[in-house]
């Protein structure tokens, strides 16, 4: 069976993976989307399956005014066979001083939950981890040498010992690294920690999370440094190649040894568009195979970039389940794989989903009424069937969102006693049309061409509105760290509202 990359599509970067005999899980940041932390499951490397969230309750996170590109930033997940739990860490970030950050661990006995929160103080900076050694816990992190400085990419690797019971940091913080393995580099950050052979190996990512990106590794007879560059470092990275590679951006590494005794990594990557400059699927998790020589690993040996697929070491394959969403109805809980903006604003009843519209609009940081999915592929379509009665200022429909800068927008909304279908960009009017209160939504993009489509329930062809959509707008180059998601939205536009949008059913197809 083969492992084909990325083996985690859509918006799912930062990835961190730990394994329990023959089970491995994988956890991705999620930034201003609730529930966060997705878990993924596999028993083969090549088919991952969303078993649920580390923070699924809203009062355990505070995202109600988290900007695009804060809130949940790169998770570690690993377990502990001393007391037979799973452990996952977490920074979220509230403004670019990081000043405000809390550190969150969380800790199960079953990866699926529920899990249990705890806050950790003075653990400073971003990107926390967790390892393991002799009996002992320690936690490491990425922290600003001059934090009221945003603008100043350089960073320092510390550890500390943790006391997983009490949720605290105990004894002297000792900084491992001042730099990257280039002087000067940007963003030492993502670091975690491994043992073997009598070496401990601090695996962080450098460059910046774009083109740059890359992994580099150091190690030390003793915890506490000092650490040695691998004389290859970076040793992944495809910085060296173009940008309309099949993959960029590649970076953010963790390691992973199976029971046969391989080693295997995740990491993070891009697919660009034709315009290797856009990509509006966002990062990706990605696995590579990985080798040790002369004491240091070799990340992807045979060619030292990251394939397409490469043969899974494990024989017993499983199937999973394509189904990407809903088709008649609604289950009585969304799937996994659905996320809304910082809060949930929906509740479903004998299989129709009805979304709370609420003040807030996609534009700004706060809980935009919004339940929706990852574009996972650059062929897509996704729509919706909705019943809607709009009073003045509101509107309810389908979203494509980038951030709160860069979202499309077609929506059922009331403009002077009449019903409307309106085509939006940003909150700016594009096209806008009279209409009835009930109709099927469609989205599709081919590209970076995307297209607004309706048709009435009882109605088969689709018809378009409004003109072809650029796509480039949509781009994590535009800014953020995300991806675009899509999904049912509704708003009242800064005005109070009790109303709600009636959704039958939302399917979503990629190719």
């Amino acid at each position: 069976m083969l492992i084909s990359n990325p083996v985690i599509r859509g918006f799912n970067p930062d990835p961190s993976i730990c394994r329990k005999g023959n089970d491995f899980y994988i956890v991705t940041s999620t930034f201003e989307y609730f529930p966060a932390v997705p878990i993924y499951h596999s028993t083969n490397l090549a088919e991952w399956e969303q078993i649920g969230f580390c923070i699924t309750d809203p009062r355990d996170i505070d995202l109600s005014s988290s900007r695009s590109a804060k809130g949940i930033y790169a998770p570690t997940i690993r377990y502990r066979e001393e007391d037979d739990t799973f452990y996952m860490i977490t920074t979220l970030v509230k403004n670019d001083c990081y000043h405000e950050n809390e550190c969150i661990l969380m800790s199960a006995k079953d990866p699926a939950g529920p899990w249990k929160k705890q806050y950790i103080k003075e653990a400073e900076g971003i990107d926390p981890a967790l390892f393991f050694h002799n009996g002992e816990a320690y936690c490491l992190g990425n922290m600003r040498p001059h934090p009221e400085n945003p603008a100043d990419r350089s960073r320092w690797i510390w550890i500390r010992r943790i006391d997983l019971d009490e949720g605290k940091l105990i004894g002297e913080r000792k900084i491992l690294l001042k730099d990257g393995a280039v002087r000067g580099a940007a963003c030492p950050e993502g670091p975690h920690l491994f043992f073997k052979d009598g070496f401990f190996y601090l695996v962080i990512a450098e460059g910046g999370t774009s083109h740059n990106h890359a992994v580099s590794v150091f190690r030390s007879t003793d915890i506490y440094g000092p650490y040695e560059p691998n004389p290859r470092n970076p040793v992944l990275t495809h910085r060296m190649m173009r940008r309309e590679s099949e993959f960029n951006s590649i970076g953010h590494a963790d390691l992973i040894q199976l029971p046969d005794g391989s080693w295997w990594s995740s990491v993070l990557g891009v697919r660009p568009y034709e315009d290797p400059m856009l990509r509006n699927i966002g990062r990706e998790t990605f696995i590579v195979p990985v080798i040790w020589e002369d004491d240091w690993p070799v990340f992807a040996p045979e060619t030292g970039k990251v394939e397409a697929a490469y043969e899974s070491p494990i024989d017993e394959p499983i199937k999973l389940s394509k189904a990407e969403g809903t088709e008649k109805s609604f289950p009585d809980q969304l799937p996994p794989a659905f996320e809304t903006l910082r809060e949930p604003s929906y509740s479903i009843k004998d299989g129709k989903l009805s979304l709370q519209i609420n003040q807030f609009m996609l534009t700004e940081p706060h809980p935009a009424a919004f339940a929706g999915v990852r574009q996972t592929e650059k062929v897509f379509e996704a729509e919706a069937e909705i019943e809607f009665s709009p009073e003045e200022n509101e509107e309810a429909g389908l979203a494509v969102i980038l951030n709160q800068e860069r979202n499309y927008t077609l929506a059922i909304t009331a403009e002077s006693g009449k019903t409307m279908l309106r085509l939006s960009y940003a909150g700016e009017k594009i096209e806008e049309a009279e209409c009835s209160s009930h109709l099927v939504l469609r989205f599709t993009a081919s590209g970076l061409e995307y297209r607004a489509w309706y048709r009435n329930p009882d109605e088969n062809g689709f018809k378009a509105f409004g003109p072809v959509l650029d796509g480039s707008k949509l781009s994590i180059m535009q800014g953020g760290f995300t991806g675009v998601l899509f999904g049912m939205y509704g708003s009242s536009n800064g005005k109070e509202s009790r109303n709600s949008a009636e959704y039958s059913y939302f399917r979503y197809r990629a190719e």
